[in-house]
């Protein structure tokens, strides 16, 4: 028998058809095989040949170990799967050349060898180095028993199959499908698909969020039913022309929410083909843009506001140059837009103040603020006008200050009205002094100089001067307002500062008040300069106004004397007590109450904010 199976696989090995020739066959059969203790190919066993036979001419990857030790047969389409590791494995111990993977090969070789098992798996991964570098491989394979005539094993015929590449290519195919799902779900744009009617096929969670449907909702819906009507053409004709040319296109446009408000996206379109090139449905990236557009109409808003504004609006950047320019420029220096802008804002800066400009931008880019103020600034015709000048800093989109922008107001007029105004005012006030001074020589005339008239005719001039000083602190405050603080400390400059205590928050004074509460100050500082506190060497008066207990809309002015003399109650009331009692309660609409406490004299005003007429906003501890 083994003559025969010589015989015809010499026979097959000098055909030019055998299907057993090729590199493994000449190797199997020219090689000693002395060394590898199985002897010449003659020798071997029956079923060993038939194997061998069918390995060598077949286009499958197959390799064949036989005996306890494995001795490695492969065939032509297996050898490139083993690299480097051919031709020395043939005809050698499989421990020998596979020997990074054999405790993983081993068994199950075993499993065939030993106990008659067929095993077969897809896809199984083997660790090898076959090409000078370790790598994980995958193999379809099919391990079966070779046994002989008596049915015993005595090696093993492995078909093998590598699918290392299309298990990438899987693997890879995976885990693209993997990122596309999770940049599908959890991207910040909305994604959806739809087909060449507007059939929604596809949502995403963000989508959904933007339009207010669930995805059940929207998958019954088509995107015309969500595209406000007035945007719809566009979004058509868009779509036509990608149908027609294949080119993806991008589109704003407005979205109906369930709730029925709208919703601002940016849409960008692409054509999805199937595997003809043909256009089948559409994808759709969708980014919610409602706050830009809200934002781009302030912007719209506020460019007209600026463009149509009468107040002079520029730019600068930090160099000084001019980058923007408004018609209220143009009207209030004189310049158009085309000779202002890439000009140094110096050309309006009068020489004397020519250090400003500098100042103002080392300011804004050193990100400190500039206050409102007052300058002066120069016309294209060379004139000079008054200007109240704002400047804030210029940020680029990173936050960064690129430039400072300005606001110009003419107070002009202002400025005028002032001058004039404090002529009046001027004027006012001789004529009144005068007026004052006429009225104390008539009073001098009519009462005379008797000793007997003298007490009364003092008395009656220090009130006279005490309204001119009252009248001066109104010219001071351009007849407006004075300061409670100030007329205090006016009425009782007369007296020793350091026996005179004085404190309140910042309020202050209308006209008809501060001639009231002067006079009234004057009586009190009076009677205790001849009776009271100011009369003894340790006497002392505190002045004190602060808001009544908890109530901001009442103010409470007290006047009290001590370390004087003894206060008695006196037996009737004297014109001072008469002036500030009436007088003072009618000018604030209030209450005054004098107490002649044995300690010395107590008077408090209790006044409405309103008798006061104070300036709210100066309101501060002195």
């Amino acid at each position: 028998m083994a003559k025969a199976v010589l015989e015809r696989t010499k026979l097959l090995r000098s055909s030019d058809t055998n299907p057993g020739s090729g590199e493994m066959a000449d190797r199997i059969y020219g090689d000693d095989w002395e060394a590898s203790g199985l002897g010449p190919p003659s020798s071997w066993p029956p079923c060993l040949k038939s194997a061998v036979d069918i390995m060598l001419p077949a286009k499958a990857q197959i390799v064949i170990f036989w005996g306890p030790d494995f001795i490695a047969f492969y065939n032509d389409a297996y050898a490139p799967t083993i690299g480097s590791k051919h031709p020395q494995a043939l005809g050698r111990p499989a421990r020998e050349n596979w020997s990074e993977l054999w405790s993983d090969l081993e068994p199950l070789l075993r499993r065939v060898l030993d106990d008659g098992e067929t095993v077969v798996a897809e896809d199984r991964p083997f660790y090898i180095e076959r090409h000078g570098y370790p790598e994980t491989v995958h193999f379809d394979i099919s391990y079966s028993p070779i046994r002989d005539d008596a049915g015993k094993v005595g090696g093993v015929f492995c078909i093998v199959s590598e699918t290392t590449e299309r298990v990438k290519s899987e693997t890879a195919l995976r885990e693209s499908e993997e990122r596309f799902r999770a940049i599908f779900s959890q991207s910040a744009a909305g994604i959806c698909q739809s087909d060449l009617a507007g059939r929604l096929l596809l949502v995403n969670r963000r989508f959904c969020e933007i339009i207010g449907y669930s995805e059940a909702e929207l998958l019954k819906m088509r995107v015309q039913d969500i595209t406000f009507p007035r945007d719809l053409d566009d979004y058509v004709h868009a779509f036509r022309t990608m149908l027609q040319t294949g080119q993806s296109f991008e589109i704003e446009k407005r979205y109906v929410r369930k709730d029925g408000s709208l919703v601002w996206v940016a849409n960008s379109i692409s054509p999805m083909r199937d595997a003809n090139g043909d256009i089948r449905q559409a994808a759709a990236v969708v980014v919610d843009i409602t706050e830009r557009k809200r934002a781009q109409e302030v912007e719209r808003r506020l460019a007209a506001i600026i463009a149509s504004s009468d107040d002079a609006i520029l730019g600068t950047d930090l160099n000084m140059r001019i980058t923007s320019w408004n018609s209220g420029a143009e009207k209030l220096y004189g310049y158009s837009a085309e000779e202002a802008i890439g000009h140094s804002v110096v050309l309006l800066v009068p020489d004397d103040r020519i250090e400003e400009e500098p100042a103002i931008i080392g300011q804004v880019s050193a990100g400190l603020k500039v206050d409102p103020y007052e300058t002066k600034r120069r016309r294209k015709d060379g004139r000079l006008v008054d200007v109240l000048l704002s400047v804030s800093p210029i940020f680029d989109p990173y936050g960064r200050i690129v430039g400072a922008s300005k606001i110009a107001h003419d107070i002009s007029a202002r400025k005028e009205a002032e001058r004039l105004q404090t002529v009046l005012v001027g004027e006012l006030n001789h004529r009144v002094k005068n007026v004052l001074a006429t009225v104390m020589a008539i009073a001098r005339q009519t009462l005379g100089r008797e000793e007997a008239n003298q007490a009364g005719v003092d008395a009656f001039e220090a009130r006279l001067a005490l309204m001119s000083r009252a009248h001066d602190l109104l010219t001071h405050g351009n007849w407006e307002q004075a300061e409670l603080e100030t007329v205090v400390r006016q009425a009782l400059s007369p007296y020793q500062p350091d026996r005179i205590s004085i404190s309140g928050p910042r309020i202050q004074l209308a006209p008809r008040a501060v001639v009231s509460i002067s006079l009234a100050l004057h009586e009190l500082a009076t009677n205790a300069a001849k009776y009271g506190a100011l009369s003894a060497k340790d006497g002392r008066v505190s002045i004190e106004w602060s808001f009544a207990g908890d109530d901001p809309a009442r103010l409470r002015l007290q006047w009290r004397e001590t370390g004087g003399p003894s206060v008695v109650q006196p037996s009737r009331k004297g014109f001072g007590s008469r002036l500030i009692e009436s007088l003072l309660a009618a000018e604030l609409k209030g209450d005054v109450t004098i107490t002649y406490d044995p300690a010395g004299v107590i008077c408090v005003v209790n006044a409405p904010i309103g008798g006061w007429d104070h300036d709210q906003s100066a309101l501060s501890s002195p």
